[in-house]
């Protein structure tokens, strides 16, 4: 071989080996070699073809090839240049680098293809001749080296692939946790660490600042009537106008449902200052809320009822702070729609309380397992057992006990006791299916149910009662419904047709507390009742109250007249027991009969006294 082309060939390997290093990057580390390649080896395009998962990224071990496709171009210089095909190539199996050739036929121009180790192949394209047999082995050694160097970019790139994945991921999973997944907003476990912030910078300052509690009113009727699409898109407008009302001077959060609260940032040297900017705030979130809000297709008027609570008050945390306001919005909703009320120290101890139960309730008509009926029997002046009055228990995890009187007005005040009813209800039935399969007294007449006067003046009431009587296979016979006189007032015309539709069907209607109410005495006679009870309040002590037995003796006379039957309730002692006997009360539930017991319990009790 002549000096002059030994120089030549030094040079040209020279160069491409230089070019090979010049990039850690696949596609700047093949651009800077193929553009060696077309100025010294006299070439007219250079391309690149690899093996790619349907993702674009490239395959490096032809073992994975479960997701690959087969060869496909990568790159070309120049960029425009026509990709040959590459079918009758391939990349490599073994270590050593194979060349082929091909001569094209047309143009007679030449195509070198190397296979760049498993994964690829470069292709070379000449039109002035057929490459030096020197200069194809000199490419060879330089071709592997090209081989592992795009093995180590695409490794590399795999792994900043993977790190920034990994990264965005982490970045995601980091937002969903501090962020509402609807609205985007901020949600309950960044405004605690928020607010922690303030209150430390506050306290340390001697500086106010302020937590709005914002809950929807009437929010509860738009997801009923149209739907929880429609709510959701409700409180994604709720949000964007929270988030612009207050501009820089706080942020705004979701904490669930339709509660929202904002966080004063802006602290103030003195609490009149502080009240100031709430107020000021107060009046722009009125603002915004005096007109309809688009939610899809329909325009709707909700307005917030907003409790505001002053910090630091006293040592108090941050949980403290948002339990305050949470109480203080109880409050508003109380004194009417749009209302707002700021945290009353003095005012709060019951307020809280409630708030807490209704919060409680909440969460317990979604896990009703901590919900059972109990049963309180019945019994005739001879001591046989009539019926059994269902009775609700509530188990909670969170107290010791919670009595019916006092969780059951949360519940009407609320809308919950609509979802709680309608549980009483099902098992109510489902309990009388087991009380008609049941070995009874003969005595036994009817299991009564107590509905709320809420659940009871809805339109569906009787239709949603047949359908569980139905589903349970529950005997109306057996079934009597109790509602107060509260119940009766609101709407009498409609309460008469009621009482007379589960007339019909055998269902007894129960008038329960009788006594207590106002309005229901001079309509009784055209009501389709079938039993009053007497308030407990009246039967207590009626042996030595003469005001509570002259109240019980015009009942009963009453009842006699309209020939209405008559159950004196709570009755504890004898002497109570042979007061209403003596009035003409015959029929009588309390704890000198029985106290209230699981089902159970009753069946076992009724059917040894059914054996007797």
């Amino acid at each position: 071989m002549p000096q002059t082309n030994t120089l030549k060939y030094v040079s040209i390997q020279h160069e491409l080996g230089m070019a090979i290093g010049t990039a850690l990057r696949l596609r700047p580390m093949l651009l800077s070699f193929s553009r060696v390649c077309l100025r010294r080896l006299g070439l007219a395009a250079v391309h690149f073809h690899f093996r790619q998962l349907d993702d674009g990224s490239v395959q490096l071990r032809a073992e994975d090839d479960s997701h690959a496709v087969s060869l496909s171009h990568y790159l070309s210089l120049p960029l425009h240049s026509q990709v040959p095909d590459v079918a009758d190539f391939g990349p490599g199996s073994g270590s050593a680098v194979r060349c082929a050739h091909r001569v094209e036929e047309g143009s007679g121009g030449h195509t070198y293809a190397f296979a760049l180790g498993s994964f690829g192949v470069i292709t070379l394209c000449r039109i002035k001749g057929p490459l030096d047999d020197a200069i194809i082995e000199l490419l060879k050694p330089l071709i592997e080296r090209l081989g592992l160097s795009c093995q180590a970019s695409i490794e590399h790139e795999g792994l900043l692939l993977a790190i920034a994945a990994r990264k965005k991921a982490e970045e995601t999973i980091l937002h969903q946790l501090l962020h509402d997944d609807l609205t985007q907003m901020p949600n309950r476990r960044q405004l605690m660490r928020l607010l922690e912030e303030e209150l430390a910078i506050a306290t340390g300052h001697e500086s106010f600042g302020a937590l709005l509690f914002l809950d929807l009113d009437r929010f509860k009727v738009v997801n009923d009537t149209l739907g929880h699409a429609i709510g959701d898109q409700l409180l994604i407008a709720v949000a964007t106008i929270l988030q612009g009302s207050m501009g820089e001077d706080g942020i705004a959060a979701r904490l669930s449902g339709d509660e929202f609260v904002i966080l004063l940032r802006r602290r103030a040297g003195s609490q009149a200052e502080a009240i100031g900017r709430v107020d000021a705030l107060l009046g722009r979130i009125r603002a915004e809320f005096s007109g309809t809000i688009q939610a899809g297709d329909h325009l709707l008027y909700v307005t917030p009822s907003i409790g505001i609570e002053l910090f630091p008050d006293g040592e108090c945390s941050a949980e403290q702070i948002l339990r305050r306001a949470d109480t203080a919005m109880y409050q508003a909703k109380l004194s009417g729609l749009s209302s707002s009320v700021y945290y009353d120290r003095q005012l709060s101890s019951d307020l809280e309380w409630r708030r807490e139960i209704e919060k409680e309730l909440q969460f317990a008509l979604k896990d009703l397992g901590q919900f059972e009926l109990h049963y309180q029997t019945q019994h005739d002046g001879a001591g046989h057992c009539i019926g059994a009055e269902a009775l609700i228990r509530w188990n909670s995890p969170y107290r010791e006990t919670v009595v019916p009187h006092e969780f059951i007005p949360i519940a009407e005040e609320t809308g919950l006791i609509l979802d709680l009813g309608r549980w009483v209800l099902k098992r109510a039935c489902e309990d009388v299916r087991r009380f008609q399969d049941s070995i009874l007294p003969a005595s036994f007449r009817k299991v009564s149910v107590n509905v709320s006067a809420v659940q009871f003046n809805r339109d569906d009431f009787v239709g949603i009662l047949s359908d569980i009587i139905a589903e349970t296979g529950a005997n109306p016979e057996l079934l009597a419904i109790e509602i107060t006189e509260s119940a009766l007032i609101r709407n009498k015309e409609s309460a008469i047709g009621k009482m007379a539709a589960l007339r019909n069907q055998g269902i007894e209607v129960i008038i329960d507390d009788f006594g207590t109410g106002f309005s229901s005495l001079s309509y009784l006679s055209r009501l389709p009742v079938g039993t009053l009870k007497i308030d407990q309040e009246f039967v207590r002590n009626i042996d030595s109250v003469p005001g509570n037995q002259a109240i019980v003796e015009t009942i009963v006379a009453l009842g006699h007249t309209l020939g209405i039957q008559l159950i004196a309730e709570g009755v504890e002692t004898q002497a109570e027991q042979e007061c209403l006997k003596i009035i003409g009360c015959s029929l009588y539930q309390g704890f000198l009969f029985s106290r209230p017991a699981p089902l159970e319990d009753v069946l076992e009790a009724l059917a040894v006294a059914a054996a007797g």
